[in-house]
């Protein structure tokens, strides 16, 4: 998770190397995760324009990569390059120059290992520091679709009280442009005593996904208990084999409501999807447990490169 930041450095942007994102990119920074086919939860669609007002993009489009350039307390840092393979050093190298030309240290952040490994080779002038709370937690999606095993005893003990509590009011439903306002009526309720800043500028972004439900390439399905929304969950593909959890929220009085949530999810969506990364779990105890409860196959660690000095 990057921290909130309110300042940026004084590489000027006015130049026409970096241009701000808008959501009429959404098409072109799609186009170019593909080509990438990262596994990495920061590079995602929906994770980026989810927090697009807290941390706002500028790209530069090559017609073999995409480069994002994005600010990390008040320093300028770049995403790994949206490219194919075989890309991937003439676009490091590329964005390395633009950082020279405007004499501001070379940063890059949100590398994979593999990646990392590639852009140290490259810039031997550069060290690599692993942001411990920032790794993603990487699942079986059949696990989760059908909660078996004896480690989701809890969750499945959870489910099956939701399912039994619930017999015959439960009803799902896609999130689409005819149901998205009744989804924004139970997020502005959901946890309304809740003031830390984090919470709130996630909130927001949630708001501004919902509002670009039909633009971006993801998918929403709403929960209802007689016939009210109780649940929510947005998801996309991450890569070819991966899925992504970006957005859950749920009426925490019910007991096995995210079960549900997600198991229903899970079942509706992306079938060809062998894992299923939820993300990080940034750096809070209840989250760490929670995550680690769910018997994670593997994490994806990631790391800040820096230049030396």
């Amino acid at each position: 998770m990057l921290v909130i930041q309110k300042e940026v450095s004084p590489m000027d942007l006015n130049d026409a190397d970096f241009i701000p994102v808008t959501t009429k990119d959404i098409a072109l920074v799609q186009q170019y995760l593909l080509k990438a086919d990262y596994e990495e939860s920061n590079h995602n669609i929906v994770n980026f324009f989810q927090w697009i007002k807290q941390y706002p993009l500028w790209k530069f489009t090559h017609d073999h990569y995409l480069l994002l350039l994005g600010v990390h307390k008040g320093k300028f840092f770049t995403y790994m390059p949206l490219c194919e393979p075989q890309y991937f050093d003439e676009a490091i190298l590329k964005a390395q120059s633009i950082f020279s030309y405007y004499q501001t240290p070379f940063e890059l952040s949100c590398f994979t290992q593999k990646e990392k490994d590639k852009a140290i080779a490259l810039l031997p002038n550069t060290v690599a520091i692993m942001e411990c709370e920032a790794s993603d937690y990487v699942y079986d999606v059949d696990k989760l679709r059908t909660l078996s095993g004896g480690k989701l005893q809890k969750r499945r003990n959870h489910y099956n009280a939701f399912l039994r509590a619930n017999h015959g009011r439960i009803t799902t439903e896609e999130i689409t442009l005819d149901n998205k306002d009744e989804v924004k009526a139970f997020l502005s309720q959901w946890k309304t005593d809740e003031t830390a800043e984090y919470f709130i500028y996630e909130k927001e972004g949630v708001f501004g996904i919902l509002d670009l439900i039909g633009q971006l390439p993801c998918k929403g399905l709403l929960l209802r208990i007689d016939h009210e929304i109780k649940a929510f969950l947005i998801g996309s593909k991450t890569s070819s084999r991966m899925a992504q959890i970006n957005i859950e929220k749920g009426d925490p009085s019910i007991r096995g409501i995210y079960q549900a949530i997600e198991v229903a999810y899970l079942n509706a969506f992306y079938p060809e999807a062998t894992l299923v990364n939820r993300e990080d779990d940034m750096g809070l105890e209840s989250l760490r447990q929670a995550k680690r409860a769910l018997d994670p196959l593997t994490m994806i660690e990631k790391y800040r490169i820096k230049e030396q000095t």
